[in-house]
């Protein structure tokens, strides 16, 4: 241990006398350090700062705000919101009467059926959603179940139906292969003659027409042609022609493999000894007609009339024979025809049932891939974004009942307080006048309040609302009201246009005086059990076509586990509430959103 701090304390010296020697240099190195570590701490990229909020669930109430003063109103002059032909009255002049009680209503068919439609919508939206968590029917799923199987069943028929028809296939052309080999050795011995017969007449053909090209060179008769100039005697020499070129293209290509292929080659021998023999019988004409000349005497004629008739005899017996060998072979060969036929008739037929077998197979697995996934999405428990879509379907019907029971209640008059019926301006059966009053009275409370109410908020302001204040001179005192009366204009307030509500406290108040003011709301929505974040999460999307799928043109950045980035969600915005919080669908419970990027 001493020895080590002994060496210690000498390095320390060692450093010392370094920066001693050194000290401008160390003293500059320092400088430079410290301006490259001030220069990237104030240059370095600053780390995203956000702000956050949890999406929560619970109630959602929407609430308009204005400043509220108490003012006296004893006679109350009561008009329905809409104008309609007046259905039923039911109270009379100086009746005495209780808050909430029905004074007129107005003709209500087509709302009441709207209330009933909307009611009934809500009940199906409500069914929807209930049969979706409660899951498929275990009846349900054994039926899917027992289509699988039959599925399954069919399938594996087919695929047995295909197995036989390959094997049977595979059977008929083997036999096919042995009857044409059967064939083939019973036939070798015509078909291995076939082609010297073939060839032995077609040289005999050839001689014939080489022969009467010669008769019709010679001089002698050349001189009767030109001369006389016959009729026909150049389509004669074209067909010899043609006639000789057949015979030696058949020639140089003749090659006879099976008994097929020496038919085939017999009825082409034959097509061309028929020419050959019509080319003769044309020549032996022509021979005849021509006329004699000094050159061409009686005698030449003869004897080149007898030259051409002998090649004529030649050539019609080389028809014959060929005819009777091709007779000979097809004889020969018909049986093994007939049975070569049927074979194929027959493995033609197992084709096609080998084909609708593979279709058969690719439709049954393509039904049993449906049934099975239809199995699966049966046992399968509803997903979350299924549950919210019902969810969604449910609460739009329930707006929409509200909507048309909202509606409907306009239709109805009643009684905002207590009182005395003082004048009924309206009789069933006629349109409620628009100028007066439909119902007069003279409530039992003194006191009402009066709000002015900003042309933003007005339209969600109904009648009937429930509302409260909370007057300065009662701290610890919140009165309930109810809206009784909203003017239809606007009235000029400090050089606004606000729209004045007036309201009625539910039950009666000692100490209230005229001019008292406070803070005053009346309650315009209430949504239970929904999801709200703050209404500063949710923004427009940059870029808008990219959210045309889904949401109503709104997104929220919900952040990621790493806590450093996020993801940009599109959702449907709904009732915006106290506190700056806004209902929203496409966001789960317990998400963290982005309210705000500090940069």
């Amino acid at each position: 241990m001493q020895r080590h701090l002994s060496m210690v304390y000498a390095n320390v010296l060692l450093v010392l006398r370094f920066l001693r020697i050194h000290v401008k240099a160390s003293i500059a190195t320092f400088v430079i350090l410290l301006l490259a570590w001030t220069s990237y701490v104030v240059t370095r990229p600053k780390q995203a700062e956000y702000v956050t909020a949890i999406a929560e669930r619970g109630e959602l109430r929407q609430t308009v705000e204005a400043v509220g003063i108490v003012i006296s109103e004893k006679d109350l002059a009561l008009q329905f919101p809409s104008i309609d032909v007046v259905s039923k009255v039911f109270v009379n002049e100086g009746d005495q009467v209780k808050a909430g009680q029905r004074l007129a209503t107005l003709r209500s068919g087509s709302l009441a059926a709207s209330v009933a439609a909307a009611s009934a919508s809500k009940q199906s939206a409500q069914a929807q959603l209930d049969a979706l968590l409660e899951g498929s029917r275990p009846e349900d799923i054994a039926i899917a179940e027992a289509q699988v199987q039959n599925k399954i069943a069919s399938l594996n028929a087919v695929k047995q139906t295909l197995s036989n028809a390959e094997d049977n296939l595979r059977t008929s052309e083997a036999q096919l292969s042995v009857l044409k080999n059967e064939a083939s050795v019973g036939l070798s011995g015509q078909v291995s003659t076939a082609g010297s017969t073939i060839g032995q007449y077609l040289n005999a053909a050839k001689t014939a027409l080489l022969a009467t090209q010669g008769v019709f060179n010679a001089n002698d008769v050349q001189d009767a042609v030109v001369k006389g100039v016959p009729a026909g005697y150049d389509p004669m020499q074209h067909n010899m022609m043609a006639a000789i070129s057949a015979i030696t293209s058949l020639q140089n290509s003749l090659s006879i493999a099976d008994y097929q292929t020496a038919l085939r080659n017999f009825d082409l021998t034959r097509q061309i000894l028929l020419t050959a023999s019509d080319s003769l019988n044309r020549a032996y004409d022509i021979l005849s007609a021509l006329p004699l000349t000094s050159y061409f005497t009686n005698t030449s004629k003869e004897t080149n009339k007898t030259t051409i008739a002998t090649q004529k005899a030649t050539v019609q017996s080389a028809l014959s024979s060929i005819d009777a060998a091709a007779t000979s072979l097809r004889d020969a060969s018909a049986g093994y025809d007939t049975r070569i036929s049927a074979q194929q008739a027959e493995i033609t037929s197992l084709r096609g049932t080998r084909d609708r077998a593979n279709a058969d197979i690719l439709t049954y697995q393509t039904s049993l891939a449906i049934d099975q996934a239809q199995l699966d999405l049966k046992k399968a428990p509803a997903r979350k974004t299924d549950i919210d879509v019902a969810l969604a379907r449910v609460r739009q019907a329930q707006a929409e009942l509200s909507r048309a029971a909202a509606q409907y209640n306009d239709t109805i008059l009643t009684a905002p307080v207590s009182g005395i019926i003082t004048k009924v301006n309206v009789k069933a059966g006629e349109m409620r006048p628009s100028s007066l009053p439909s119902v007069e009275m003279l409530g039992e409370s003194p006191y009402r309040i009066e709000m002015f109410v900003s042309e933003v908020d007005i339209p969600k302001v109904k009648l009937a609302q429930s509302g409260s204040i909370l007057l300065d001179a009662f701290r610890s005192t919140e009165f309930a009201l109810t809206v009784s009366e909203i003017d239809s204009a606007a009235t000029d307030k400090d050089g606004v246009s606000k729209y004045r509500v007036k309201l009625d406290f539910l039950s009666l108040h000692e100490n209230l005086k005229v001019g008292m003011t406070g803070d005053g709301e009346i309650t315009t929505g209430l949504r239970s059990n929904v999801i709200s974040v703050p209404s500063r999460a949710v923004l427009d999307p940059p870029s808008p076509a990219g959210y045309g799928g889904a949401g109503n043109g709104k997104i929220v950045r919900i952040l990621n586990a790493d806590g450093k980035s996020f993801e940009e969600r599109a959702v449907t915005a709904g009732m915006e509430g106290v506190g700056g919080n806004v209902e929203v669908t496409g966001v789960e419970e317990g998400e963290v959103v982005v309210v705000l990027i500090k940069q």
